[in-house]
């Protein structure tokens, strides 16, 4: 790496062999974060990780933009990247020797080819197919573990691998509009399996696909039983395709930091859910789960008294089929998730999750 770039752009290759591209001010404290305490979600438990490329960056813009680039690339072409320039390196340690002998060719991207043909997966989005529709449409009709199964190959290839790749490249997007707010391809997507345990329907299969984007502080829990933050949701099914943010059924210590942040600073949060832009593209909370009383310790008069009934702060609106599998959908949802942020990031503040400038 040139001595004094102030940002780099770094390929890792993790413990199983999957790839991880990021970008740093100072790499080698970076690295030792991956392999150490901190680093990335995707690469806790991927430990150890190696270097494997590098190349530095003018600025952190820069850097931000060639990170999107390398993440486009298939799994081979980051392969070949990484393998061109231990080429060059080799190439330019040859004419600092005064060595003419030319480095020895050699078959290693053949033989990563060959010996990671078996795991290998598009990593770069190009779109979630009308397939995937159509396997979520035939697995309703056929909720059976048998035909799951069978038709695994097919989940696999429509749904599973397209969503890690949509995950991944919003993330990116994050990076610039909420750094704080991550997408894991390991931990943002939610499994296909249900809960059947105190449900009277035992059908053991989903039949929509979804994603989480979770503050990097609160982690990936959903719902009551967890301490977790507000963030994005995706989802799309064979009637619905929606987006939305917020903070569903948070458990009882979460909801009441709410409901205080509420009595405290109502003005603020009622100028982002009443302001004209937001409305009109959000409409209104989700009334779903609302109290027909005020919880107790509030006077039936008070300010927030609107407010203060929900028991969950979420809201959205719903895509096309046009937009769903047009391959912008990535951008589809950053811009979405930009409009939520101020929303999304009252409600974190509330829970004592900060906002963050850029990510560290």
């Amino acid at each position: 790496m040139e001595r004094g770039a102030p940002w780099s752009v770094y390929i890792l290759r993790c413990a199983d062999g999957s790839l991880y591209t990021g970008v740093a001010r100072d790499l080698e404290q970076r690295l030792a974060q991956h392999n150490g305490a901190g680093g990335a979600a995707y690469t806790r438990s991927r430990r150890p990780v190696t270097l494997v490329y590098r190349e530095p960056a003018a600025d952190r813009s820069s850097a931000l933009r060639r990170e999107w680039v390398i993440k486009q690339l298939s799994r081979t072409e980051k392969l070949e990247l990484i393998m061109g320039n231990r080429a060059m390196s080799a190439a330019k340690a040859t004419r600092r020797r005064g060595d003419k002998t030319p480095p020895a060719r050699t078959g290693g991207l053949r033989g990563q080819r060959h010996v990671e043909r078996g795991t290998q997966h598009a990593e770069r989005f190009s779109s979630i197919r009308p397939a995937a529709i159509r396997f979520l449409a035939q697995l309703k009709r056929h909720n059976t573990r048998p035909w799951f199964e069978t038709n695994r190959a097919v989940y696999d290839a429509e749904i599973r691998y397209p969503m890690k790749a949509l995950v991944e490249e919003v993330d990116v997007h994050l990076a610039r509009i909420a750094p704080e707010i991550m997408g894991d391809p390991r931990r943002s997507i939610f499994r296909i399996h249900r809960d059947v345990r105190f449900s009277r329907d035992k059908s053991p299969y989903k039949t929509h696909a979804a994603c989480w984007f979770f503050h990097q502080d609160a982690g990936r829990g959903v719902g009551g039983e967890v301490q977790g933050g507000a963030g994005f949701y995706f989802h799309f099914s064979p009637t619905e395709v929606f987006l939305g943010g917020g903070i569903w059924r948070p458990p009882r210590e979460s909801l009441g930091r709410l409901r205080q942040a509420l009595a405290d600073d109502l003005e603020t949060f009622e100028t982002i859910v009443l302001g004209g832009a937001f409305k009109r593209r959000f409409g209104r909370l989700d009334e779903e789960a609302r109290l027909k009383r005020l919880p107790r310790g509030f006077a039936e008069d008070h300010p927030a008294a609107r407010w203060l009934r929900y028991q969950s702060f979420t809201v959205g609106r719903e895509l096309n089929r046009r937009e769903l599998h047009a391959p912008r959908l990535p951008r589809t949802l950053a811009r979405e998730f930009e409009a939520l942020t101020p929303f999304v990031r009252w409600l974190n503040s509330a829970l004592g999750f900060q906002s963050l400038d850029r990510r560290v």
